[in-house]
């Protein structure tokens, strides 16, 4: 009997002490912010440990908002909230926050690892976000703002030793963004980004470090993005693909025509992105549209001198259906269909050269076909270009086939065959309105009532 009147006392006692623990767990709360926290409504269950607060609002030093809330949920047991160590809050589930974060965090308080003598008041072990909303502000620029975020961080308390996961989905970039992350080793951690139809040249505009000084501006594009980041010490790297859709790039010159695709396939595996070094297994276009005749954009020149620098190991690159204008002696030459590839000859070497192929039409009916090697740095070319029913410049080569220029440009391509015209081989001459002529044959005129 003396002990069931114990037990009833001392529930008495904790539930008549019930009303004293919200304002004491409010004070260690509003530590949290520099400005300080304000809840609108508070309840403490002590049996279940069960924490609600409603209407939450933080505030920097200025008394600006950065932290809102319509609910918040959590675990707290009661051990914890009468004791001197810093509360650990289990189970954390947030409704519809919004949080401003400035160029150094406001909340930096809030611990997510062990905590220490010098440790942070709260603790966060597992937290779920519904219908949130994170706002970057970047000074002198626009604010990112990432909308319907929803996500799961599960042992958040094991962050500090780089072995815990979390899952994110938001919407950003006009598209839906899922991100994930995970360790992968006692060092190292993991995180996988997917988006579809993501708005590409609003987040160029956003993070302008990605392009920095290469002269060319992206306009207009939707990207699909399938990559992973591994983060181990202070390396970052990164694996996976991007393609970008109904792509649009200016160039800096003032004249020069907007380079646009249907299509930008990027492939990257292990790319450091601090150091700018890695393998590009795939960069492909897809039916470009790009006019030269005007002169090289800067941005195109230091592309190829990139590509073929010692940082990049290229192992694939494909054009699809292009068309590309050049410059002509009289008027520009346009090739249309243009099919070109370079694929890495062989893995025997972060040097290897490629094999190049290119097919392309010219005029009415001409086509010109290249096979051949190209060295590694782009600087020398070996094999064959053959000209079909082509006509530069008046001059007509049926079939004819000259050696690959060791400068395999397209200007040095169309280059050496007119040159061979102007030097009056056995393959080609001029050809006036009523000439017919054979493959490897020159035309004669036709004599009248002969067809």
């Amino acid at each position: 009997m003396k002990a069931l009147v114990a037990a009833v006392a001392f529930a008495a006692a904790l539930v008549g002490g019930a009303g004293a623990l919200p304002l004491l767990l409010e004070a260690r709360l509003a530590a949290l912010a520099p400005g300080g926290l304000a809840v609108a409504g508070i309840h403490y269950n002590p049996f279940s440990g069960r924490l609600t607060l409603r209407a939450v609002s933080a505030r920097d030093e200025a008394g600006r908002e950065i932290f809102r809330a319509d609910e918040v949920e959590a675990t707290a047991p009661l051990r914890e909230l009468l004791g001197a160590a810093p509360l650990t809050l289990q189970r954390v589930r947030v409704v519809a926050p919004r949080l401003v974060v400035a160029q150094a965090p406001a909340l930096t308080l809030i611990g997510l690892g062990a905590a220490g003598p010098a440790g942070p008041p709260v603790i966060i072990d597992g937290i779920v976000v519904s219908h949130g909303a994170l706002v970057l502000e970047e000074p002198g620029g626009r604010a990112l703002v990432a909308r319907d975020l929803t996500a799961r961080l599960d042992r958040l308390a094991a962050f500090g030793d780089g072995d815990a996961a979390f899952a994110v989905q938001t919407a950003l970039y006009g598209t839906n963004v899922w991100i994930t992350g995970q360790p992968v080793g006692r060092r190292a951690y993991a995180l996988r980004v997917r988006a579809d139809r993501l708005d590409a040249a609003a987040f160029l505009e956003d993070f302008p470090r990605a392009l920095g000084a290469a002269g060319v501006r992206l306009a207009e594009g939707r990207a699909d993005v399938d990559a992973t980041l591994v983060f181990a010490g202070s390396r970052v790297l990164a694996s996976g693909q991007v393609r970008i859709e109904r792509l649009v790039a200016r160039f800096a010159e003032p004249r020069s025509a907007p380079l646009t695709a249907a299509a930008l396939v990027l492939a990257v595996d292990r790319w450091d992105l601090a150091a700018g070094v890695g393998r590009i297994s795939r960069l492909e276009l897809q039916r470009p549209v790009l006019t030269l005749d005007r002169g090289t954009p800067a941005a195109i020149t230091s592309l190829v001198e990139w590509l073929a620098g010692p940082d990049v190991m290229l192992r694939r690159l494909r054009i699809v259906d292009g068309t590309m204008r050049l410059p002509g002696a009289e008027r520009p030459i346009t090739l249309r269909g243009l099919t070109l590839g370079l694929q890495s000859a062989a893995e025997t070497g972060p040097r290897a050269g490629f094999v190049l192929t290119a097919r392309a039409g010219l005029g009415p009916e001409g086509r010109l076909t290249l096979d051949g090697a190209l060295s590694r740095n782009f600087r020398r070319a070996e094999g064959a270009v053959r000209a079909i029913g082509v006509t530069l410049d008046g001059c007509g080569l049926e079939d004819t086939s000259v050696p690959l220029p060791v400068e395999a440009s397209p200007g040095a391509v169309l280059a050496a065959l007119a040159a061979v015209c102007n030097a009056g081989g056995p393959e080609m001459a001029p050809r006036p309105p009523n000439v017919r002529g054979t493959a490897g044959n020159p035309g004669r005129p036709s004599e009248p009532g002969h067809s």
